[in-house]
This record gives C-alpha cells, sequence and structure tokens, in this order.
C-alpha cells in the first residue's frame, strides 16, 4: 500500500471534523474519541506501520487495529441466527459474463458451497454482484446466515481473508444503505467501529462482502424503482472492485419492462461491473428426509410417501423450507395428521390459510390454555388469535417496521381485549402469553422486540387484517378513513395481497361486488400516483377476474404496471383510466371497454383472448406483439394492429384499410449486435474473447468491419485493459434504452439503426 491510499483509507475510520495528521514518519488519528499514535515505514516499496512497538504492513494494521475484524468475525458468529437443523439446498448457478460467457447454468449440488466458491475465485478487475434468487421461504435467509457463519468461521482460522456481512432489509420501501447498513453494524451486531465510507472501502479491498437480505419486497413489487437506484448508487461507489451479494426473487437482467433494467444500467454503465446468479431450488425428496432425519422424526418416508400421496410431490407443503418445518411441528405434536392433510387437499388455492390454521390450532386448544377456574378451557377461539396476530401485523405495517416492541405490544393485545369484551383475569394470560405465540420469535433487530416466524406468516396475516377492515369498512356508513390510511401506506405485497382477495371472495358474491364499488371509492380519494391506487386497482380487478363484471365503472384510475395480466374480465367498463405498461399474458377480455383511456405500452400474446374489446378514444403509445417481436409506435400503426388483434378501435375506421407491413429481414450485423446489446445486462464491459465466445465464426467479421463503425458513432467505447494481455474491452457508449429504441425503429436495418442511435440524446 502507498501512502496515498494510506491516507485515503485510514481518513474513512477518523471521527467527524478530524483529519489524520502526517509529520515525517509519524501519524496522529482520532477514532471512537481515542487519539491513536504510530510511526511509518517503508519496506519494498510498501507503508509498514509500527504500534505500541509492533511493526507490520499497512493492510494488516487498518483491517486489525482500526477495522477490527477478528472482532467483526466473532460477532458474526454469536449474533447471526445459525439455522438448526440446515439442509444444504440444490441451485442453478450462472457465473459472470466474464467468467462464463456462455447463457447456461450449471446444476450444483451444494449451493453453500459453490456460493463462497464464486466469491472466493471473484476477478479483482470489477465489482462482482451475485443475486442469490428464490421465491419467498425458500432459504435465501438461511443460505445467507450460514455463508456468514462458515467464512466467519474460516477467516478466523485463518483460511480466508474476507468477511460475509447479512444486512436485512426489512421490506422499508426507500433505501438508504449508509443508514441500513450502519445500523445493521450497530443494532444487530453490536459493532460500532466502521462508519459507512469505512465499510465502503473495506468493501472495495474486498475485506467484507456485504449480502442485503430482503430485496424480494423492494426490488419486484415496488414499481418507483428507487430500490434499484440505490443499489446503482452503491455499486457505483465501489468503483469497480469488490462484491455485492443480493438476495431477491428475480435478477435485475430477468426484468422484461426496459426501463427497470435501464435504471441500474445507466447508473453503472462508466465501471465494470459483472453479474451473476445463484437461483435456489425448491427441496426434493432428499431435503425432505434430510431435515425430518435432522429432526428426529419417526418414520419420515411414511410422513413424505402420505403427503405426496395426498398432495402431489410438487406441493409447496413439501418443496418449500419454512413449511416443510412448520409440517413437521404437526407431524410431531398433532395425532390427526390425517384430519390436516384431508383439509389441505380440498383447500386448492387456499392450501396457505388451512395450514397457518392447522398450527394455531394447536396452539389454541394444547397451550393457551386458561386453568385459572375449575374447568380448563382454551383462552381464545381459533378465530380469535387470527384476529389477534391480525391486529400484531397490521400494526407493522402501520409503523413500517417487521417487529414490535414489548409496549407495542401489549397495546396491541390490550386494544384486542377491550373490543373483544375479554375479562381482567382472561386479558393478563393473554398478554403475558403473546410473546411466547408458535407464529412469533424473539426479534435479532431489537431488544425485548417480537416478530413473525417468517416474512409470509406477517403478510398472510396482515392481509386477513386489511380484507377485515374492507368488509367492516364497506358494511358500514362510516369513513372509509381507516382503510385508506392502510392502503397509502405502501405496495402490498404479493402475499399480503393474495391473502386479502381470498379473505373477502370467501364472503359471496354479492358482499364481493359491494367491496369492489367500495374500493373504487377509496381509490378516487387519493391521488393518481398513489399507493392507495395502486393497491385498490389491482384488488378490484383480482376480485373482479373470474365473475361478471357487468355494471362495473372504473372511472379516473390509475393502474399499476402489469395490471391487465393473468386477468378473466367480463362486462368492466373502464373510463378516463390510465394504464402503466402491462402485457396481456395469459389474459380473457370479454364485453369490455375502454373509454378515454391511455395506455403507455400494451404487450399482446399469443395466449391473449380477446371477444367484443372496444378501444374507444383511447391512444395506446406502444404495441408490442410479442409472439412477432414487432414493436409499433405510430399511432395509426397501432391502432391498425389492435383492430387486426380483434379490438374494436372506432378511430380505426375512418382510415383506410392496409395491408400489415411484410416482416424484414435484418441486417446480419444488427443481427450480431443485438445478441452483444443482451449480454450487456449481465455486465458493464466486453472482451473481445467474451464476443468470439458469443458469435462464434463470425466473431472475427464483426470485430474486423462492424465494431469500427459502431466506436465511430460512439454506440461502443474501448475501455482501458486493467488486466494487461493483448485483448480489447468495450462498453457502450450510449443509453440502454436508446439503443433498444434505435433497434426498434431501424426496421431491420444496420445503417437506420446507427442513425436513429446517433440522433437521439443520452450517452452512457
Amino acid at each position: 500500500m502507498q501512502i496515498d491510499s494510506f491516507k485515503r483509507i485510514v481518513t474513512t475510520f477518523a471521527d467527524p471534523q478530524t483529519e489524520i495528521l502526517v509529520e515525517r514518519d509519524r501519524a496522529v488519528i482520532q477514532v471512537n474519541g481515542r487519539l491513536i499514535e504510530v510511526s511509518l515505514k517503508q519496506r519494498s516499496g510498501e507503508i509498514s506501520v509500527v504500534d505500541s512497538g509492533s511493526e507490520m504492513p499497512a493492510n494488516q494494521w487498518i483491517l486489525t487495529r482500526l477495522a477490527q475484524l477478528p472482532l467483526l468475525a466473532d460477532r458474526l458468529i454469536s449474533t447471526v441466527p445459525a439455522t438448526k437443523p440446515f439442509v444444504v439446498p440444490e441451485a442453478d448457478l450462472l457465473e459472470s459474463l466474464e467468467q462464463k460467457p456462455g447463457d447456461e447454468s450449471n446444476h450444483v449440488a451444494d449451493a453453500l458451497s459453490a456460493a463462497l466458491d464464486v466469491l472466493d475465485r471473484r476477478s479483482p478487475l470489477e465489482t462482482m454482484v451475485l443475486y442469490i434468487t428464490s421465491d419467498a421461504g425458500e432459504g435465501k435467509t438461511s443460505l445467507i446466515n450460514e455463508m456468514a457463519r462458515r467464512q466467519a468461521e474460516r477467516f478466523k482460522d485463518h483460511d480466508s481473508d474476507w468477511l460475509l456481512v447479512p444486512i436485512p432489509l426489512g421490506g422499508r420501501h426507500f433505501l438508504r444503505f449508509d443508514d441500513i447498513t450502519v445500523g445493521a453494524l450497530q443494532n444487530r451486531y453490536r459493532f460500532p467501529f466502521l462508519y459507512y465510507n469505512a465499510f465502503v472501502e473495506l468493501v472495495r479491498l474486498g475485506i467484507l462482502i456485504p449480502a442485503y437480505d430482503g430485496f424480494e419486497e423492494m426490488f419486484v413489487e415496488n414499481t418507483s424503482g428507487e430500490a434499484l437506484s440505490a443499489m446503482g448508487v452503491l455499486v457505483s461507489s465501489l468503483q469497480s472492485c469488490g462484491a455485492v451479494v443480493i438476495a431477491a426473487r428475480k435478477t435485475y437482467f430477468e426484468f422484461q419492462n426496459l426501463k427497470t433494467q435501464a435504471r441500474l444500467r445507466d447508473l453503472i454503465s462508466s465501471y465494470l461491473v459483472g453479474f451473476g446468479k445463484l437461483g435456489l431450488s425448491r427441496w426434493k425428496r432428499p431435503q425432505f428426509l434430510a431435515y425430518c432425519t435432522a429432526r428426529n422424526l419417526s418414520h419420515p418416508q411414511a410422513l413424505y410417501d402420505t403427503v405426496v400421496s395426498r398432495l402431489g410431490v410438487d406441493h409447496s407443503l413439501i418443496t418449500r423450507p419454512v413449511l416443510v418445518r412448520r409440517l413437521v411441528d404437526i407431524a410431531e405434536r398433532s395425532s390427526s395428521m390425517d384430519d390436516v392433510l384431508t383439509k389441505l387437499q380440498t383447500s386448492g388455492n387456499d392450501f396457505f390459510a388451512v395450514f397457518v390454521r392447522s398450527i394455531v390450532e394447536r396452539e389454541a386448544n394444547e397451550v393457551w390454555i386458561d386453568r385459572s377456574g375449575e374447568v380448563k378451557q382454551p383462552l381464545l377461539l381459533v378465530e380469535e388469535h387470527c384476529n389477534l396476530l391480525s391486529l400484531i401485523a397490521l400494526e407493522m405495517w402501520q409503523s413500517r417496521v417487521d417487529f414490535l416492541k414489548t409496549d407495542s405490544v401489549e397495546f396491541t393485545t390490550d386494544y384486542f381485549c377491550e373490543t373483544n369484551r375479554k375479562s381482567p383475569g382472561v386479558a393478563a394470560q393473554i398478554r403475558e402469553r403473546v410473546k411466547g405465540h408458535a407464529l412469533l420469535v424473539a426479534s435479532s433487530n431489537a431488544q425485548g422486540a417480537v416478530e413473525f416466524d417468517h416474512d409470509e406468516f406477517r403478510q398472510f396475516f396482515l392481509g386477513e387484517a386489511i380484507a377485515n377492515v374492507c368488509l367492516a369498512s364497506a358494511a358500514s356508513s362510516a369513513s372509509p378513513a381507516d382503510l385508506l390510511n392502510i392502503l397509502r401506506k405502501g405496495t402490498l405485497p404479493n402475499q399480503t395481497f393474495r391473502s386479502v382477495v381470498q379473505t373477502i371472495q370467501r364472503v359471496g358474491a354479492t358482499r364481493q361486488r359491494q367491496i369492489v364499488n367500495h374500493l373504487v371509492e377509496v381509490a378516487l380519494m387519493d391521488g393518481q400516483v398513489s399507493f392507495t391506487q395502486e393497491n385498490c386497482t389491482s384488488l378490484v380487478l383480482a376480485l373482479l377476474s373470474g365473475s361478471d363484471g357487468t355494471g362495473v365503472v372504473l372511472r379516473r384510475m390509475s393502474f399499476p404496471p402489469n395490471a391487465l395480466r393473468d386477468l378473466n374480465l367480463n362486462g368492466v367498463i373502464f373510463e378516463n383510466c390510465f394504464f402503466n405498461p402491462t402485457g396481456l399474458d395469459h389474459s380473457t377480455l370479454g364485453s369490455c371497454r375502454f373509454e378515454r383511456c391511455h395506455f403507455t405500452r400494451l404487450e399482446t400474446f399469443g395466449n391473449t383472448r380477446l371477444n367484443d374489446v372496444t378501444l374507444s378514444e383511447s391512444p395506446v403509445d406502444v404495441l408490442f406483439l410479442t409472439d412477432r417481436a414487432l414493436t409499433f409506435f405510430e399511432p395509426a400503426a397501432v391502432r391498425r394492429q389492435l383492430t387486426q388483434l380483434g379490438f374494436t378501435v372506432p378511430e380505426a375506421t375512418a382510415e383506410l384499410p392496409l395491408d400489415p407491413a411484410p416482416r424484414v429481414e435484418r441486417d446480419d450485423a444488427l443481427v450480431q449486435f443485438d445478441k452483444l446489446l443482451r449480454c450487456f445486462m449481465r455486465s458493464t464491459h466486453m472482451s473481445e474473447g467474451v464476443i468470439h465466445a458469443k458469435l462464434g465464426g463470425v466473431a472475427n467479421r464483426f470485430i474486423g468491419e462492424v465494431i469500427p463503425e459502431l466506436l465511430r458513432a460512439g454506440i461502443l467505447a474501448e475501455m482501458e485493459n486493467r488486466g494487461g494481455g493483448s485483448q480489447r474491452h468495450f462498453r457502450l457508449g450510449r443509453q440502454m434504452v436508446v439503443l433498444n429504441r434505435a433497434m426498434e425503429e431501424s426496421h431491420g436495418s444496420f445503417q437506420r439503426f446507427i442513425a436513429e442511435a446517433t440522433r437521439a440524446p443520452g450517452s452512457a
């Protein structure tokens, strides 16, 4: 390490309003209120530090004296919760583009070892972003925690030189990585020795790798894009060094919405960044049996065979770890396993609610027993248990946290007991026992706080709470202020959304229509650009899907992205509505009318079914035909194509009927560049070696003839080769949005693509 790097890094550890003093061979720095004075020497061109008579390399001194990483390793081992028992999942591994140019994933039997190995082999010439993907409840958090614990033990044994730091995001809607990171270090790990800038420097050095867990809520469901932007700022601050682990349901380069991809891509385009993905596989028979054996369950094979015979081999109850754990809990303590499976077998899509109630039944009938009288009896009925947990989940949602401290839990419990007219003796027992409920655990985020055993349980009970408020609000003439206040807090998570819909669907078609009309009224109480509109419109469409919507009129509503996907709507009228980009994948629309509506982007699929659907004075800015890979922007062409698809467009009847434009064959150069353009989603840079791997036999001609023209037009830019050697490296010289739009408007001509790309503003 040279003196300039030494001073820059050490300054990040200094207390605010102080700076490092270097004079001759002495250096003085104030850290956490203490003055540290050391001597500096130079050995073989590298700085070494003499501290209290001990001499060591500057790197080692920073890591042990200032960063105190051995202590951090101890804190990670002691505070990161171990998953007992932990069953190693299988996964599909897609390495970064520079490590493996192909698009094929490798199946690995040990996801834990594979993830640590990929991070060990990361390139020092780029920032590596490794996504760990799966659906909720399939083991992302457990895997990250086990990775952190194993890596901390390797660090303590001097078998490795870096640490993985899990940082739970807790479903926050608005991100500040500096606050979240420092908060996790101080509150979760009791480690107050790193400011955020110092943390970033250690990440750049490859000594620390942050693992941000909880992107699945913000990254996938939040349409405002702040999660992507915040991650772009974080990756940019690493300046082509270090690594980051992101736990999410899907990677950013898997999104079909170009705007979603471009938010991150354009923020990091100036840096060398490579993306990889570790997609966790759902459990199969070996993992199920291994877990049951580790839990000392007798006859695990018999349990597996019984569940498979009733529910099928791919049912979530035996493929998702969070549900397997609860299934084993029931099997250990219940003598009526057959009754539970029978209920689940007949529950259909509502199986999760039935399963949760099976857990609560044992709690109500065997644990929460009132022994104060002569006859023992349950303190609460099963439905009352669910209502209490729903109130706790609702309080968490309104407080924008995923845990509650003791006083908040007691207040919520007292409110429940008061509204349900419980006696003082019973209320005292409920207040005492609620913190030890089977579905609640002690929170690692705050002392004396509780949280749900898994986010999916919290989101499920939140959905039931919102549905209950919906039903009560729609049935009375009272102001819907309570419902409005709930729905404007944020975008409802997927599990919560499903829970609300399924709970309301149980009350019958008549009340369901009443609630639809009530949600329309609530939506109009808030602005079009609001969480209220997004939640209400999504709920309304889901409740109308599959039922007769004749007579339902939706006015002045704003619909979120992909609002019309996977729906079966009949007879619904939309007036003066605004639609964000939406697809019609697996959608059926019958006798629907769109009057004076506005579509920013409409995507049709081969499985889209249309019957008597009218678009009157409803412009579509962009129409994309996925089955033909064609995009239309010109209004007359859009109307013509909509008519051919089966829409009734009154404005198109006055226009001359024109034959559809013949399909244009694209130039070879454009086809080849399009193939490479998609690869830039996985890496911000590309070497000639990767181009050869992607294009095969035509690579030499492309490099020799096409790349010079792309360089002259500023579409590609040559980068400094930080790794040495003779290969050239390239990055995009124009924004991804500009290039994709130019590709769509080129009509297959490479020269027209060049002209469109250079005409539009937007250098990368």
